[in-house]
């Protein structure tokens, strides 16, 4: 009787679980663009190579979007604030949001934060100022947005990206990134 209410109790535990997992991958993206205009980057500045440090260093995980300092920075989506403040080293003042289809959204080098942990944010809500800290003290201002997936996009292990195509050693942490080029609003 006893293992009966157990076993029932994870079922039930389980469907529920597995029910809030499936609902993050249908809920819709809504987009907005994180600041400026959509001619305010490269587009083909996702996984450049090499971005940092020579040849040692990562592809660029994201696309930098320029404008003047103070300049309003926007969610891109909707979703959960999972971290709103600096994060001491390369990337300064720092938003994530937790989005539709379990995407995290970056928001780096911010002048600063103008949200809070676990706050739920609407496309084009204002979460920060653009802005030039952490290791972007030297470049114009601007705001590197990228987008981290938790589900491994298997497929990319073997592909192909990049302008200046990195070595394939990287294609491991491509499965997890996403070009953010390809999930902002059309021109």
């Amino acid at each position: 009787m006893k293992h009966r209410r157990i076993r029932k109790f994870w079922t039930i535990a389980l469907a529920i679980a597995a029910t809030i997992l499936l609902a993050g991958f249908l809920i819709p993206e809504r987009k907005a663009m994180p600041c400026g205009n959509l001619g305010d980057y490269n587009h083909q500045s996702f996984w450049y190579w090499p971005w940092t440090r020579g040849t040692a260093g990562w592809p660029h995980t994201g696309v930098d979007i320029f404008g003047k300092v103070g300049a309003p920075v926007v969610s891109q989506t909707g979703g959960l604030v999972i971290y709103a403040k600096n994060m001491p080293g390369k990337a300064g003042n720092s938003v994530f949001v937790l989005g539709p289809k379990w995407r995290i959204h970056e928001y780096l080098h911010l002048n600063s934060v103008e949200t809070s942990k676990f706050k739920f944010v609407k496309p084009g809500e204002k979460i920060g100022t653009l802005g030039k800290s952490g290791n972007a003290a030297s470049t114009p201002a601007h705001v590197h947005y990228g987008i981290v997936t938790p589900v491994p996009y298997v497929w990319r292990l073997f592909a192909d990206e990049g302008t200046c195509n990195p070595p394939k050693r990287f294609n491991w942490r491509l499965m997890f990134w996403l070009d953010p080029a390809d999930h902002l609003p059309e021109r």
